[in-house]
């Protein structure tokens, strides 16, 4: 599981995309041992079948040519299995495909915001609710954010933090009911109404 889309205040973006394209370029092109090097093939960049590594490496030409920025990667590693560099976008646009879709890949689009209505509005605006995640230091930010944003789990200063007490499942388009905690339950129970006609007043 992983989240594509990741919003940056414009304060903080240049800075931002220079250190992730590094990053991205390191583990592209210059793993550093074997056990590195089979973690990432096999966790975070072979994909599952040729249909899904057709439909990622068709939506990254779509960022291309609808004019996001490649800050990273954007090709198959090599001519053998099913494996795409890790894919960082910058410069990505509400209306372009890849901030769209979902990838269900090795691509991160990257976008500017100014305010927290931008970026809760922009958030929101996906037919899609699974997850999301607010980095911030402020608590009050934290709460009004996570309040604010339709998506069945938010993450503060983490991400991916599954437990087996909290429920997980999405709003929308994500996806009905709940696995994990109390919630879970329901799935697995049926509900009865039973309604009888007392014959003698009750007081």
């Amino acid at each position: 599981m992983g989240s594509h889309k990741l919003s940056i205040p414009l304060l903080l973006l240049s800075n931002i995309n220079t250190k992730m394209g590094s990053m991205c370029m390191c583990v592209c092109f210059s793993p550093p041992n074997r056990r590195l090097i089979s973690f990432l093939l096999l966790k975070l960049v072979s994909q599952i079948d040729q249909k899904q590594f057709d439909k990622i490496m068709e939506l990254i030409e779509s960022g291309k040519r609808e004019g996001a920025k490649l800050e990273c990667g954007g090709c198959a590693i090599g001519d053998r299995g099913l494996f795409i560099q890790p894919t960082i976008f910058s410069g990505v646009k509400d209306h372009m495909r890849i901030a769209k879709e979902e990838i269900f890949g090795p691509v991160q689009c990257i976008f500017k915001f100014k305010s927290q209505e931008e970026v809760v509005k922009r958030a929101n605006s996906t037919e899609y609710g699974l997850a999301a995640a607010v980095f911030t230091r402020s608590m009050d930010r934290a709460l009004s954010v996570s309040s604010a944003l339709q998506s069945g789990t938010v993450w503060v200063n983490c991400y991916n933090a599954l437990h087996a007490q909290a429920p997980f499942g999405g709003y929308k388009m994500s996806g009905n009911g709940r696995e994990l905690g109390e919630y879970a339950l329901a799935e697995y129970s049926e509900v009865k109404a039973v309604t009888i006609k007392l014959t003698e007043k009750l007081y």
